[in-house]
C-alpha cells in the first residue's frame, strides 16, 4: 500500500493538527500497509486472520481471536472528522519510534516508555490516543481519503509491534464497541459472551494506565523539551 505523502501534506495544509470535538464514534484500529510482528517475521495487518500468531510485550506469543474491519468514505470522513487517521512519522516518538511512517485511528492507543512518565505517573510505560499526539513533531491528522481501519483482538487486550512501534490490540469497551457493525459485534459477542455485559468489558482490563488529555499534555510538552 502506497501510503501518503506525509511531508507534502503538512506544507500544502491538507493536513491538520487538531481534530473536532469527539465524536461518539470511537473506531481504535491500524490501517493497511502496517506491519505486525509475529514469530515469522511482520506481516501486514491486513493480512492476518483469526489464528494467527503476534508477538506481545507482556505474554509472549499469542493468537489472534478476532479481526475486525470498518470502511470509511471520504465523505465520511468529511462529515465525522474525528475518525480521520492520525498518521506517524518515523522516529516521531522517539529514536526509531515507529521505524516507519503509520496511520492509526485517533482512539488508537501508543505505548510511551519513559523515565518521565514515571516521573508524573510512577509509571514508565503508559498508553496514549493517537488523537492525543498531535502536538509531536511529526504527528498529524491525515489528508482526507477513503481509509480501512482493521482491529484484532486477543484473549487479553496485549501490546504488539506495528512498524517497529508498541501499540495496543482491540480492547472491547462500551465506546470502542459501538465503532463496531452490527454483524461484526454479533460474531464478537459469540466468540467472547461475556464482553456483551457491562461485567464482563470491564473485566477485559486495559494492558496499561491510559493517559488522559491533560496528562498527555503534560507529557507531550516534557518530551518535546527533551
Amino acid at each position: 500500500m502506497n501510503m501518503p505523502n506525509h511531508d507534502n501534506a503538512l506544507r500544502n495544509g491538507s493536513a491538520a493538527k487538531q481534530l473536532p470535538k469527539q465524536s461518539k464514534k470511537v473506531v481504535p484500529c491500524f490501517t493497511p500497509g502496517t506491519a505486525i510482528a509475529t514469530p515469522r517475521g511482520e506481516v501486514l495487518v491486513e493480512d492476518l486472520k483469526v489464528g494467527a500468531r503476534v508477538l506481545t510485550r507482556d505474554n509472549g506469543i499469542q493468537h489472534i481471536s478476532w479481526v475486525g474491519h470498518k470502511d470509511a468514505t471520504a465523505e465520511d470522513l468529511t462529515i465525522t472528522q474525528t475518525i480521520r487517521p492520525i498518521f506517524i512519522k518515523a522516529g516521531a516518538l522517539g529514536r526509531g519510534l515507529p521505524e516507519r511512517d503509520m496511520q492509526v485511528s485517533p482512539f488508537h492507543r501508543m505505548l510511551i516508555v519513559s523515565e518521565l512518565a514515571q516521573m508524573y505517573f510512577e509509571q514508565n510505560e503508559v498508553l496514549v490516543y493517537a488523537k492525543d499526539l498531535l502536538k509531536l513533531k511529526g504527528v498529524g491528522v491525515a489528508p482526507i481519503q477513503n481509509v480501512k481501519y482493521i482491529h484484532f483482538m486477543c484473549e487479553h487486550h496485549e501490546i504488539v509491534l506495528s512498524n517497529g512501534s508498541w501499540t495496543e490490540t482491540f480492547q472491547p469497551g462500551d465506546h470502542s464497541l459501538q465503532g463496531v457493525d452490527g454483524p461484526q459485534r454479533e460474531e464478537l459477542f459469540r466468540l467472547f459472551p461475556q464482553l456483551a455485559t457491562m461485567e464482563g468489558r470491564k473485566n477485559y482490563r486495559a494492558a496499561r494506565k491510559t493517559l488522559q488529555k491533560k496528562e498527555t499534555k503534560l507529557l507531550v510538552t516534557e518530551m518535546s523539551a527533551n
